[in-house]
């Protein structure tokens, strides 16, 4: 019971609630997950079940890829369809290549500002607790993050809205909601998101994914969690086995690189994943597996 599970999270279902599906299915507490996605997102969700949970942070920085579609002409207090809507502008004056020209704007590198309606903390309290007491934060920390890739764009008129639908590859701590909020903006009307579904968290494809209904039936398995990880390693003798058996730093001079890697026994076991220490120029454990 140690590994990753993959699941297909369904419509008006928290994280959480699968996390609780899993620990009934799999009969342990021990399972967490790498990356939440909001209720009505659909798609990929990355569970981390027994010792995989100290891997955690290792696929914090994973590229996510969702479908999307955005609506040009409304805009909800959440930035997505399920809140309370605000405001509302006809569009008939947009030129939908237009629109394509400012979706693909924000290609690359950026700071971004996350909905009020989000997990991010501010002074200990978390966006979405304080914008349910009507604490709306005016000034939230613009964050960094990347847009790698637009595809599979589709622009059209739906009523007095414009429906944008696109495959976007995002970084870490990217909103596709503050997208939709920002693209309406750009375009000197309103934004919001209508559908989310995430398809790719790294390589980790929605097809290699169980749905609730086999999660249930236990129609399940896990997946070795250093198949996943986007990490060098390296292999080391006994000797080597032994100081990391007794939590010991390593030389330098043993890695490829001065960066996290895990380390492998003879018989190409992960034993640990170590990082480097630049203040001791040594690499010091990072998880210890076996």
């Amino acid at each position: 019971m140690d590994g990753i599970l993959l699941i297909n999270k369904p419509k008006d279902m928290t994280s959480h609630d699968v996390v609780n599906i899993a620990r009934k299915s799999l009969g342990t507490k021990k399972i967490g997950h790498t990356g939440t996605l909001d209720p009505d997102a659909t798609g990929v969700l990355v569970l981390v079940v027994g010792k995989a949970t100290k891997l955690v942070k290792y696929f914090s920085n994973d590229k996510k890829t969702y479908q999307c579609k955005f609506l040009i002409g409304k805009a909800y207090d959440t930035d997505d369809i399920t809140g309370n809507i605000i405001n509302e502008e006809d569009t008939s004056s947009i030129k939908l290549e237009e629109v394509k020209d400012k979706l693909y704007s924000f290609l690359g590198k950026q700071k971004q500002i996350p909905p009020n309606y989000s997990a991010v903390k501010v002074d200990g309290n978390k966006l979405y607790e304080l914008a349910r007491k009507n604490k709306m934060v005016k000034n939230i920390t613009p964050r960094d993050v990347e847009v790698f890739k637009i595809e599979n764009v589709e622009i059209n008129r739906e009523g007095i809205n414009i429906a944008v639908e696109a495959t976007m590859e995002v970084s870490k701590g990217t909103y596709i909601r503050s997208i939709a909020r920002d693209l309406g903006e750009k375009l000197q009307n309103y934004g919001c998101l209508a559908e989310l579904n995430r398809t790719k968290v790294n390589e980790i494809d929605i097809n290699d994914c169980f749905t609730i209904d086999q999660l249930k039936s236990g129609v399940y398995s896990l997946k070795d969690p250093f198949e996943l990880l986007n990490l060098p390693s390296i292999k080391v003798d006994s000797y080597i086995e032994s100081l990391i058996n007794n939590g010991r730093y390593l030389d330098v001079e043993l890695f490829k690189n001065k960066e996290d890697t895990i380390i492998c026994g003879k018989d190409n076991t992960p034993l640990a994943i170590y990082y480097f220490d630049e203040t001791k120029n040594v690499m010091r454990m990072s998880v210890k597996w076996i």
